[in-house]
């Protein structure tokens, strides 16, 4: 009797843990979790070493680490420790943010997740954005300029060599086609008329009749010759919801209410309406509900910055009698704390000549490679 209500236990509760399977993937197809939570689900909830993780997560919030973009950093994520990577940026309105760890072994997790800034203080933030289960990978369209921060984590009890990469690209294509960064001439807020009013856009220099292209998919609005722009076209933006100018064009290639895909020919540079008097360009401007917005950050093309193959250094000590650390990967960054010749410290990873580092007194910030020398693996 008492083994048979035993065999009924075992089969109620695998009965109830398959349930509890199935109720919850039936839950993660209404509320996508991220790839922290499922990979939380393999520990219990007061596991040690989850406890310590999850701490070390909570922690990263408040690191002060600085990096101006475009950033790349490489190095080990250590078993030994519970390191978790945290930087803060500013980031600009027409930007999109992306992060991503590559990584030898494949089956290695790491999770990203990006926040936004409350305030300008740095000190309260809001999660915005984390990666999808298995991949360490994160993308992000910026709809308000202003701080944000990045964190990466990789998962427990597992030493694996990584590459960081963390860059922004323009979320629209650029306007003039065969045209770069260097063609934008004219910026935003540049007086106009002897002062009397200010550029509420770029101008972006070609040769006459280069092409104009359809920043983003969307919808003719407008065409026409009219007022300072002379010929234009105005398109409503499908994606993002803004609408796009293009003016002093030399001639229009498209009609009102036509749905155009981005890079599409809208028309071709000119120096129609008050532009005559200058040399051909586009007249870019973007608008939003309450009027136009500086639509640099839009479409400045953007670099991806390279960096060196992982190494195996973990640990190292200070070489002189004083080493600066400091908030960013440079010597223009703050510095905020200091070494003694030996001290020993832990090496995240490198930038450029600039080492990631920690102190034995948990510390984040960054040293210059002339600063330290490697110690030998354990």
């Amino acid at each position: 009797m008492k083994q048979r209500a035993f065999i009924t236990l075992i089969l109620l509760s695998i009965i109830i843990s398959s349930c509890k399977e199935e109720i919850q993937k039936a839950a993660d197809v209404f509320v996508k979790p991220t790839a922290r939570e499922v990979y939380e689900r393999n520990f219990s909830k007061n596991d040690s070493l989850l406890l310590q993780w999850k701490n070390a997560f909570k922690n990263a919030k408040h690191d002060s680490i600085q990096i101006t973009l475009p950033y790349s950093e490489s190095g080990i994520f250590s078993e030994e420790n519970f390191n978790v990577y945290s930087y803060n940026i500013q980031l600009k309105e027409g930007e999109r943010i992306i992060v991503e760890v590559e990584k030898q072994t494949d089956s290695a997790l790491v999770f990203v997740d990006l926040f936004q800034a409350k305030t300008d203080s740095l000190k309260s933030f809001k999660l915005l954005q984390s990666s999808e289960d298995k991949k360490s990978f994160l993308s992000q369209e910026i709809e308000t300029s202003g701080f944000y921060k990045v964190i990466v984590q990789p998962q427990m009890k597992l030493q694996f060599p990584f590459v960081l990469k963390i860059y922004t690209e323009p979320i629209y294509a650029f306007p003039v086609s065969g045209a770069n960064n260097k063609s934008i001439q004219s910026f935003w807020a540049d007086p106009r008329d002897t002062g009397s009013r200010s550029h509420e856009g770029v101008d972006i220099f070609a040769d006459r009749g280069t092409p104009v292209i359809a920043v983003s998919d969307g919808i003719i609005s407008s065409t026409g010759e009219r007022g300072l722009g002379g010929k234009q076209v105005w398109l409503k933006d499908g994606l993002f919801g803004k609408t796009i100018y293009y003016a002093h064009l030399d001639s229009i290639a498209v009609v009102e209410g036509k749905k155009v895909k981005m890079g599409d020919t809208l028309g071709f540079v000119g120096n129609t309406g008050n532009a005559k008097t200058t040399e051909p360009h586009l007249h870019f401007g973007i608008y939003k509900t309450k009027g136009a917005i500086n639509p640099l950050s839009f479409i400045k093309k953007t670099e991806i910055q390279t960096s060196e193959m992982p190494s195996a250094i973990t640990k190292a000590i200070t070489l002189k009698n004083r080493a600066d650390v400091r908030k960013g990967p440079a010597s223009v960054f703050k510095q905020f704390g200091s070494l003694k010749k030996n001290d020993t410290i832990i090496v995240l990873g490198k930038n450029q000549k600039w080492f990631h580092i920690q102190t034995a007194d948990s510390l984040k910030g960054y040293v210059n490679e002339t600063v330290i020398t490697p110690l030998p693996p354990n």
